[in-house]
């Protein structure tokens, strides 16, 4: 059996304890899964908001509002409240972002003369401002054939009843003014992201490299055991051992990665862009990820020990490089700190293949640095692993 073929064994023994680990199958499919569900339904664009409506019953305008809302640009999800308390309590606990309370006798005020008023319940977050022009929208638009039916009855041209099906008609062919957007400056920095996009991307980053992490505890378990130095006193080289070691590491690193992908993709329809160049991106962070715990893995001394240190590395790390916070939301400093980290850089690479739409030249910077994080952090540890298998 040549060097390379014993290298690749050993890395696939090694991957297959790690699948073969019920503890460590929770952390490495469930959990993930479970924070970018969470993150997407908490911070995730919102597709179609969720309306409560108090409306009265059998009356007609007040079902063309309700019509209008559900109709309108933000294509609103009507949710029918029975009244204005269980509407408030809705919106104070989330079931829905914001609430509209129609008056009962509303077709009926609209044909007199006097002002009527629709109430709109929302929080103090900022959600709220930005539902609120859409429902002012449909009210305007009602109130302009309110207001033309109510002038044809004040110069005796006919009752409110026969005017407003009329004014309603025409309301469309009367020319208004149209608003023309422009946009300027560059796109921000989630444009194009659905719902589930930065919670699939910072925790792909994150737990590859915590998964990266609990795969050092078992190195150092190999070191203390004996296994190493046995596998030195059988015709294999100490490279072919640290080489193996090493693929080991990669290997749980990528099974990581490859599973968030695609399970994300599949079930949350969420795009990574190129593929060929979100494949460069994972497969780099990944020999960064290796790099660390064999390290980790190669200094500790014990499997407590490279634990504590591989979780407290992940998830510290993991905040500095914005697989926590989004780097845009980072004061200055931190996001110069940022830069010394091999996180921030798979992050931006995610990212920029989403919203610039861009392929492996335009992440190749940033593919460049990880593999240089990666080089150095594997060769550093091969160098500590050797020594320390070797006495």
């Amino acid at each position: 059996m040549s060097g390379v073929t014993k290298a690749i064994e050993i890395g696939r023994i090694n991957l297959l304890r790690q699948v073969r680990d019920r503890g460590d199958l929770f952390f490495v499919f469930v959990l993930p899964v479970i924070i970018i569900v969470a993150l997407g339904l908490q911070f995730g664009g919102i597709s179609t908001a969720r309306l409560g409506v108090v409306s009265p019953p059998g009356d007609a305008a007040a079902a063309a509002l309700v019509t209008a809302l559900r109709d309108a640009d933000l294509e609103f999800d009507i949710r029918e409240m029975p009244d204005e308390a269980a509407l408030r309590t809705a919106v104070e606990t989330g079931t829905v972002e914001a609430g509209v309370v129609i008056p009962e006798g509303y077709g009926a005020a609209l044909g007199g003369t006097g002002v009527v008023e629709v109430r709109y319940l929302g929080t103090p977050e900022n959600v709220t401002a930005g539902l609120r022009a859409p429902v002012e929208a449909a009210v305007t638009n009602q109130a302009m054939t309110v207001a033309a039916a109510r002038a044809a009855v004040r110069v005796g041209a006919g009752t409110y009843a026969a005017a407003a099906p009329i004014a309603d008609g025409l309301r469309d062919g009367v020319a208004g003014v149209t608003v023309t957007t422009t946009q300027v400056g560059e796109p921000g920095p989630f444009a194009g992201f659905g719902q589930f996009t930065f919670g699939a991307q910072s925790q792909l980053v994150l737990f590859m490299f915590l998964t990266s992490m609990t795969a050092a505890g078992r190195l150092v378990l190999t070191r203390k055991l004996g296994v190493s130095r046995r596998m030195v006193s059988t015709p294999t080289s100490i490279p072919t051992i640290v080489g193996g070691e090493a693929l080991g590491r990669i290997g749980v690193a990528l099974l990581q990665g490859v599973f968030i992908v695609v399970l994300t993709a599949l079930l949350f329809n969420v795009s990574w862009g190129d593929p060929v160049a979100a494949a460069a991106i994972v497969l780099t962070f990944g020999l960064v990820g290796a790099g660390v715990a064999l390290l980790i893995g190669a200094i500790a001394s014990n499997a407590d020990q490279a634990s504590s240190l591989g979780v407290f590395a992940g998830l510290a790390l993991g905040a500095l490089g914005g697989a926590m916070v989004p780097l845009t939301y980072m004061p200055e400093s931190m996001r110069t700190l940022a830069n010394l980290i091999p996180h921030s850089w798979a992050i931006r690479a995610l990212q920029s293949l989403v919203r610039d739409g861009g392929g492996l030249a335009s992440v190749a910077p940033d593919v460049a640095v990880l593999l240089g994080y990666g080089i150095v952090l594997m060769a550093l540890a091969s160098w500590r692993f050797r020594k320390a298998i070797t006495g």
